[in-house]
């Protein structure tokens, strides 16, 4: 519901410079803290693919030794050929994890890498490949002996290998987490000093109207800098809503987004951090740029919550802080929607006169490294309605302290609007009557319609969209009528 102003002359230019100024500092800094984050992601997921390709060569190794000791324990010429199978493949993978190596400098893998080749080139040379032919030499015990301690080195190469590409892993989450937590703390000293130079602007006028102004100015600078950014897409049209429940600034961890992965897929995400101030902050910003960037990579919603699970644990720096998530991947080419929740329940398509909820796929983000998060598919069609909205919503309670559950919510959207954004202002102007005009938590809301059928088929309402900036209001403006 939009917050009327107060009504502003003169002594205001100062407070606004510093607002544009502001602003500007925090769109540098948000667009440096992503490239620097995703710079920092892909070096650990190479690192990780590395350690994978490691453990690979092992397992190539151990079942070439096994297929080895199966031929001359039996006489076997079965075993012989899982051995050439094996050995046929050892040679790619360590081309490629050699080219990693000196892709990335890492100095400290050159040595084992390359006496990895070479003991393994040996073994096959003076061992394995003589044993084969002649498994019955008079030599055989004393090649069996040299494959022994062979093996060995090789055991130890592979360990001291996965040593370095788990320190260069643990060295990218580092890097992502310093960057995250100094963007955090960049922003709230830039909000202070905004603060300080709105009261000095209006000082001269009235201590009231400079307390409401930077109250208000708080507010809108920290929800552009986590609300806004997201992207326009012709065949969808948006609607937004942000009330936040706390009186002086609205530093919550709730968000959405919408962004185009490609020309034809686009991501649409809501969460919902727990806690707040700065480290909410700081959690908000790793859940919105870590997602953005593991969608660019991963087609599936559950592969994708499944490794932000993992990177959010190793980076949040409150280990009891959990996040829920709904993260879709909506295709414009046949209208697919492949989803997945993490935890996030209010969630809700609209077709036609009939609202369902959007089941949860998974656990919250945040309570186990091993938790696993599974996608699903949902088809949408021409004039679909999608209401995203975090818990603000089916946990608001009325007077006497009942909850508004999933069954009232899905009426209100049955009935209400059909343009997305009129649709975001009614729920926020019912859901503040019906708690009295006071919202006990945060509600972010993003509503999304389907304009186009498709494969570029007419739309149904013409393409160009304008945009609305999110408004964040505060929960206790009073209840209307």
């Amino acid at each position: 519901m939009p917050l009327t102003r107060p009504i502003r002359t003169g002594g205001t230019s100062t407070a606004w410079i510093v607002l544009a100024v502001a602003l500007l500092v925090s769109v540098i800094g948000s667009v440096y803290t992503y490239v620097s984050v995703g710079d920092a992601f892909r070096r650990q997921t190479a690192a990780d693919n590395a350690r994978q390709r490691v453990s690979t060569l092992y397992e190539l190794q151990l079942e070439e030794e096994t297929a080895l000791r199966g031929y001359l324990g039996t006489g076997q010429k079965v075993f012989i050929q899982p051995y050439v199978s094996k050995k046929a493949q050892f040679d790619p993978i360590f081309d490629e994890l050699e080219g990693f190596v000196q892709t990335a400098n890492l100095q400290d893998a050159f040595v084992p890498l390359h006496d990895l080749r070479h003991q393994h080139s040996v073994w096959h040379e003076q061992v394995a490949d003589p044993l084969i032919a002649q498994p019955n030499a008079a030599d055989a015990l004393v090649r069996l002996q040299q494959g022994k301690l062979l093996t060995d080195q090789m055991g130890a190469d592979f360990r001291q290998l996965r040593a370095v590409f788990e320190a260069q892993a643990s060295d990218a989450v580092a890097q992502s987490r310093s960057l995250l937590t100094r963007a955090a703390v960049v922003t709230a000293l830039l909000i202070l000093l905004f603060g300080t130079a709105a009261v000095v602007a209006d000082v001269y006028r009235s201590r009231t109207q400079a307390a409401l102004a930077r109250e208000r100015v708080v507010t809108d600078t920290l929800q552009r800098a986590f609300l806004s950014g997201w992207d326009l897409l012709p065949h969808l049209r948006v609607g937004t809503a942000y009330v936040s429940s706390t009186r002086e600034a609205a530093v919550g961890g709730d968000l959405f987004d919408v962004h185009r992965i490609d020309d034809h897929r686009s991501m649409l995400l809501v969460a919902d951090v727990s806690g707040k101030g700065l480290a909410a902050a700081v959690d908000t910003a790793l859940v919105k740029y870590s997602i953005r960037i593991l969608v660019e990579s991963e087609p599936e919603p559950g592969t994708v919550l499944s490794r932000f699970n993992r990177t959010f644990m190793n980076a949040s720096g409150d280990p009891s802080a959990f996040v829920s998530v709904f993260l879709g991947i909506l295709d414009d080419r046949d209208l697919s929607l492949r989803f997945a929740s993490a935890g996030h329940g209010p969630v809700f398509l609209r077709r036609g006169s009939t609202v369902a909820a959007v089941p949860v796929t998974g656990p919250l983000i945040g309570l186990a490294r091993t938790d696993s998060f599974s996608s699903s598919h949902a088809q949408l069609e021409l004039g679909d309605t999608l209401v995203l909205a975090t818990d603000g919503l089916t946990e608001a309670r009325d007077a006497s302290g009942m909850t508004l559950d999933e069954e009232q919510a899905m009426r209100w959207i049955a009935a209400g609007d059909q343009d997305p954004q009129r649709l975001a202002d009614e729920i926020v102007e019912r859901l503040t009557r019906y708690a009295g005009g006071r919202i006990a938590d945060d509600l972010a809301l993003l509503i999304i319609k389907v304009l186009r059928s498709p494969a570029g088929q007419a739309p149904v309402t013409p393409d160009t969209v304008e945009r609305r900036d999110v408004e964040s209001a505060p929960a206790d403006v009073p209840a209307a009528g």
